[in-house]
Order: structure tokens, then sequence, then C-alpha cells
């Protein structure tokens, strides 16, 4: 293996889809803290529920997954593409933090925010069988156009500096997949649209539920 190709599965790995919701819901509630007084002494709280998401959202689901398949991270990943449960077990982990947060009626683009992992797990499990489907980039895809949407929404405000840094990792993670020719560039143009369009139905779901 050659050196590129190293760097792009290592960039695959960081940008693992329970890992990229991680990093979205800490940057949003960073976000919260610097433009709302009211969470500007609430560090604790901040802590707390970075911990509790994390927990909830991406080490339990991991960890169930890891004994589903029999102990042992050899041929993980391949096991995750064939198996319906681990899409389950994921959507049900965000599921639970998306309702747990959304309790604290804190913003209606929060709760938009942790609905991504949530829809993109239903997506991925509905449509799989039917079309290629990439789960990272849809992820990924999804968090960008979210970003977007926001910059748009609080452009008074809002650095463009957020969704520059999105883009830029959505084409990372598309050339780490095409470098390791494990997918063609109009498969992962058409994941990358899917999690677009993905942002737009969770932003009509919010508004109109």
């Amino acid at each position: 293996m050659n050196t590129e190709r190293w760097i792009a599965k290592k960039i695959v790995f960081i940008f693992n889809p329970l890992f990229t919701s991680v990093y979205a819901f800490i940057y949003y509630l960073l976000l919260m803290v610097l433009f709302s007084n009211g969470y500007r002494d609430a560090l604790s709280i901040v802590l707390k529920s970075i911990t509790l998401y994390t927990l909830v959202s991406c080490l339990f689901p991991i960890f169930i997954i890891y004994l589903l398949n029999d102990s042992s991270f050899h041929n993980i990943e391949e096991n995750l593409k064939n198996s319906n449960t681990s899409y389950v077990i994921v959507c049900v982990s965000y599921l639970v933090s998306y309702m747990y947060f959304s309790m604290l009626n804190i913003s209606v683009w929060f709760n938009m925010g942790l609905l991504i992992p949530v829809y993109a797990s239903l997506i991925s499990l509905v449509l799989r069988k039917k079309t290629t489907i990439i789960y990272e980039i849809v992820i990924i895809g999804a968090i960008t156009f979210y970003v977007f949407l926001l910059t748009i929404q609080y452009y008074y405000i809002f650095s463009i500096f957020p969704l520059l840094i999105s883009i830029f990792c959505s084409g990372l993670l598309l050339y780490s997949y095409l470098i390791q020719n494990l997918y063609t560039a109009n498969e992962t143009l058409h994941n990358y649209l899917i999690g677009c369009l993905l942002t737009i139905l969770i932003m009509f779901f919010v508004l109109i539920i």
C-alpha cells in the first residue's frame, strides 16, 4: 500500500459516521455557548452533554456492534455494510440522544442537527438494497448542507469558515474513497446529494411537525 492510499484509509477512519456526528454535535454546542448568554457560564453542562452524547451515540453502538461481530474487529467494516442490525443500532442510539436533548427546547436548529444521523441511518437502511449507499458520505453531505443553511440563516454573525471547512472535509473524504478505488465518482456524488436532500427533508419535518 502506497503512502497516498494509507493516508486515504486513515481519513476514512477519522470520518467514520459515528465520529463525524459527534464532531458536529460538539461544534454546534460550542456555537450555542458563544452566541447565547444563557449558556456562557454553563461549561459543566456543556461537558456533561458532550460526554453523554458521545457515550450514547458513539461508544455504545460501537460496543454493541463489536460484540455482534464475535468480539473481533477483523473485517468489521465489511460486516457492517452487510448487516441491517448495525443501521438499526446506530439509528436507535442517535434517536435516544435526540429525544433527550429535544426535551430541553434549546433550539430548532439543534434538533435538526440531532436528526441528521437518525434519518441517515433510516435512509441507508431503506435504500442500500436498491442502490450503492456510502453512509459516511451521506452523513458528511447532510452536515455540510446543514452548515450551509446555518450560514445563510445567521449570516450576520456566522463566519463562512465553518462552511469552507465542511466543504474541504467533504472533498477529502470523497477523494479518499476514490483513491482506494472503493467507489466510482458517480456513486460518491450520488450519495453526497442524498445527504444534501436529507437535510432538506429534516428541515421540513422539524418546521412542520
